[in-house]
């Protein structure tokens, strides 16, 4: 009987340990432990894109766009991938999860709803039951079925954002949030979990929780010369000292010197200059691979595979057939469809939220536009061409292609406002760390993002 009583609590002790080891013994087991570089892409994956992954220690992304076999292609040569979830916002045009809310899962002050016109979402309760399983619910549908190894929270920082001068509603909104986070631990096991911004959040109640935090404009000129900045540096590297909680960065300028400024402090970095639809290919080689001599080797071998073998395949099967008679057909009647077709059904959802608050950014739009049209551009060359780019076209032009180029200008200006928003204001803290909410999810398929 007395073996029996004993065997129980040890048992029960050995559960409490294996939960609190669930992140606080990450401590020795972090996910991100390794992790010396990364990228953020929420654009869509292309073969390509697929293969320069692997170079990567780790890669976030929108999981709508990709699919198991695709996670497991990224992950093919040990890059960790991370999904999206937006934690503290939901915007209007994301009809799937708005038709789910309930009243309580909007956060109210003054019984008026919260609302960001410039982005067009609501600030949503987070201490909210209800709430708490839609998102579980996501991770479970898009992270956890995909094979992904862990989620990437957007817009944490609404918390410290919106609440810091109520310390009764900013208890509660933390204390929800933990209850979420314990609640994917015991559902999830050791997924990798990391929050963007909310600094003060992590260091009250989520560094126990959470492997990683995100720093958006992580710019060095700023940083070094920020009293704010560089005592929540110190802060950050007490906190991973503490609980094992990585810090990642991202700089929107002075790569070199933000990149060392981040090396410096214990911080993983990723320069991201234009948008983060952007796929910027061919910057890395895996540092944490065991035979890096043979690395080089696919990330420059591939790359010529991809741009040359394709293009003739497409080139020269349709030319003979179109060239007798379709060509005055492909080129007086698709071409309108192309500028009447997409462009309303695109004008009528993002448009409206995106002018509002990002005009003043415009300057580098054009750059992130000129990557994705390079491989459609080819069949403006010569007529001959023009025929193969009808099968491209109608699958990419009208629904990718344009589809990307808004997406990109979305994003830089979003990027940008960001990063000015977070320069002009006294404190860093008061800037807002939504990345990508009103950045990636601008594309008809969203619609379907939160339909569980």
């Amino acid at each position: 009987m007395k073996l029996k009583k004993l065997m129980m609590s040890l048992t029960v002790v050995l559960l409490i340990v294996s939960l609190n080891m669930s992140k606080t013994g990450a401590q020795t087991m972090n996910p991100l432990d390794g992790v010396k570089n990364y990228q953020v892409y929420y654009g869509h994956p292309t073969e390509t894109i697929l293969k320069d992954m692997q170079n990567y220690d780790l890669v976030i992304i929108e999981p709508l766009h990709y699919t198991k076999a695709q996670v497991e292609q990224i992950k093919a040569r040990g890059t960790k991938v991370l999904g999206y979830i937006s934690v503290m916002e939901v915007a209007t045009w994301n009809t799937g999860l708005m038709s789910k809310l309930q009243s309580g899962d909007f956060f109210t002050r003054n019984g008026q709803r919260v609302h960001y016109s410039e982005w067009d979402s609501y600030l949503t309760n987070i201490a909210s039951p209800h709430f708490q399983g839609l998102l579980l619910t996501e991770i479970q549908n898009q992270v956890i079925a995909k094979g992904i190894d862990g989620v990437f929270m957007d817009t944490v920082g609404d918390i410290d954002n919106e609440h810091l001068n109520n310390p009764t509603v900013l208890k509660q909104q933390r204390d929800g949030l933990v209850n979420f986070l314990k609640q994917a631990r015991a559902r999830y096991g050791d997924i990798a979990m990391v929050q963007n911004w909310g600094f003060d959040t992590l260091e009250t109640s989520t560094a126990q929780y959470v492997d990683g935090i995100m720093w958006e404009s992580f710019n060095a000129d700023t940083i070094k010369s920020d009293a704010w900045s560089q005592n929540m540096i110190k802060k950050l590297q007490a906190v991973d000292a503490s609980h094992s909680v990585k810090t990642l960065t991202i700089s929107t300028r002075q790569s070199a010197d933000s990149h060392k400024l981040a090396k410096d402090s214990g911080f993983i970095h990723f320069h991201e200059a234009d948008a983060y639809v952007n796929w910027n290919a061919g910057l890395v080689t895996r540092t944490a691979d065991t035979t890096p001599a043979t690395k080089p080797a696919e990330t420059t071998t591939p790359k010529p595979v991809e741009t040359t073998t394709p293009k003739p395949a497409e080139t020269t099967t349709p030319k003979p057939a179109e060239t007798t008679a379709p060509k005055p057909v492909e080129t007086t009647a698709p071409k309108p469809v192309e500028t009447t077709a997409p462009k309303p059904a695109e004008t009528t959802t993002p448009k409206p939220v995106e002018t509002t608050t990002t005009k003043p950014v415009t300057e580098t739009a054009t750059t992130p536009v000129a990557q994705p049209t390079t491989a459609p551009t080819k069949p403006t060359t010569s007529t001959k061409e023009q025929t193969s780019s009808k099968t491209e076209s109608t699958q990419k032009t009208k629904a990718e292609l344009k589809q990307e180029k808004k997406e990109k200008k979305k994003a830089k200006k979003h990027a940008k406002k960001h990063a000015v928003k977070h320069e002009t204001s006294k404190h860093h803290h008061a800037a807002k760390g939504k990345m990508c909410e009103k950045v990636k999810h601008k594309t008809t398929g969203f619609l379907n993002f939160f339909k569980f």
